[in-house]
């Protein structure tokens, strides 16, 4: 594993919640437009994610596929279905970026003063605990929720393509179209090193959010 992987693995607890499981599937047609959270550009250095995710559902049996742009090119990014089951759930405005703060945000980190930024756990009362994570081997479950050596890597322009199919829990399955997808990891201007792999700030960052809604 990648050393600094090693330091990404030790994710907050708030992320690794698991979704409880309930009775009932469903089957279908899904979808997300994947937009930017809104950070402001000078704190971001303008990054612009957006992209697409299709998903089919039969009985608990998922394929997801992402097309997404605009991501720090050469670099693993987490990609999760976010949500508190039997809730409907939504993507964080500006309005989150209240800075109550939590223990991965750096250190010119002030409280109470907006920065700019939307961390993850200001995010989190928008877009809820992690229900599955999206990676490309092995398992999914949110205990997978920063395994970044198993996510789908930026090509050298940004871009990214993810293709799975894969069993989820019978919650999600029956709650899917309440929930949604968020992608993770950017490299700050404020990053003298160039990568969002060195700082759990920045690879835990939510940087594209899309709420699933039923297609057909």
């Amino acid at each position: 594993m990648h050393k600094r992987y090693a330091l990404l693995l030790a994710a907050p607890a708030a992320l690794m919640l698991s979704a409880g499981a309930a009775t009932a599937s469903s089957a279908g047609h899904f979808g997300a437009d994947l937009r930017p959270v809104p950070h402001t550009p000078t704190a971001d250095g303008g990054s612009n994610v957006t992209g697409t995710a299709k998903l089919r559902l039969t009985g608990r049996t998922l394929r997801v596929d992402i097309k997404a742009a605009g991501l720090t090119p050469n670099e693993p990014h987490a990609m999760h279905i976010h949500g508190v089951l039997q809730a409907r759930n939504e993507c964080p405005t500006i309005a989150a970026d209240v800075n109550t703060g939590d223990s991965i945000d750096p250190a010119t980190f002030v409280a109470g003063e907006p920065d700019g930024l939307i961390s993850l756990s200001e995010g989190a009362p928008s877009y809820g605990p992690i229900d599955v994570s999206l990676t490309t081997s092995g398992d999914t479950s949110p205990s997978s929720g920063l395994a970044l050596e198993r996510f789908a890597t930026a090509d050298s322009e940004g871009r990214l393509d993810y293709h799975r199919t894969f069993a989820i829990p019978k919650g999600v399955a029956k709650d899917l179209a309440d929930l949604h997808i968020v992608l993770h990891g950017t490299d700050l201007p404020s990053d003298s090193d160039h990568s969002s792999l060195s700082s759990l700030f920045e690879a835990t960052l939510p940087v594209a959010c899309g709420e699933i809604s039923r297609e057909r």
